[in-house]
């Protein structure tokens, strides 16, 4: 476990005001205030101020020096070039990792899916659901074998997850694809169909970007 998220103040300011923007609390845009976030989470400022750094290095946040902190609110070209990014890595690391597909990784994707149906289920609480999509596609990222490749993937994952939580209504299920192209994706794997596959996750990365909800 992460160190900083552990019950210290810092720790709990920064769960705290992670989940909030979750949760949708904080908007895009929106301007945060130390004082009042440090009496609403009950901690002091410093611990405060400690989580809106680490949150801005996360990308959830916009910090202007001598001016404040903001909410993401990145522009509508700034999202979309960040999502072809991701799809073109992805659409490499899933060639990568279908020579490397074994039973165990198979079996990984199904569990991660089963993980996905229980948020959709209300079995696992919807704030899990961002880490455990991205889980998926990191299992795939990781079997190719290379290294760079998969960091890349995890910093385009990691980017595109705060635009998700920002302007997805990714809490809304019904109207969530996601899970059933994780199924597809993981039948063409287990088929090994590489053109397929390699199709299918560009697809699924833009998918992404089109459910984003944008009047930008």
């Amino acid at each position: 476990m992460d160190s900083f998220i552990e019950q210290t103040a810092p720790g709990v300011a920064y769960s705290e005001i992670k989940k909030m923007i979750m949760l949708k609390k904080l908007k895009p845009g929106q301007r945060l205030a130390e004082i009042t976030l440090s009496q609403e989470i009950g901690v002091s400022r410093t611990p405060v101020r400690e989580a809106l750094r680490k949150l801005t290095l996360e990308g959830w946040l916009r910090m202007v020096p001598n001016s404040g902190v903001w909410v993401a609110s990145p522009t509508r070209r700034e999202m979309m070039n960040a999502y072809e990014v991701r799809a073109k890595l992805e659409q490499w690391g899933i060639e990568e990792a279908m020579p490397n597909v074994t039973p165990l990784l198979l079996r990984h994707l199904g569990e991660n899916i089963e993980e996905e149906q229980a948020v959709y289920d209300g079995r696992i609480s919807a704030e899990k659901y961002p880490e455990i999509n991205s889980r998926f596609h990191l299992s795939i990222a990781e079997a190719g074998g290379n290294d760079i490749l998969c960091q890349h993937i995890r910093t385009a994952i990691n980017t595109t997850d705060v635009y998700m939580v920002l302007y997805e209504n990714y809490l809304d299920f019904s109207n969530n694809r996601s899970l059933s192209e994780h199924r597809e994706l993981l039948e063409l794997i287990r088929e090994r169909d590489t053109e397929a596959a390699i199709k299918r996750i560009g697809v699924h990365v833009h998918n992404g970007f089109l459910d984003l909800k944008l009047d930008l």
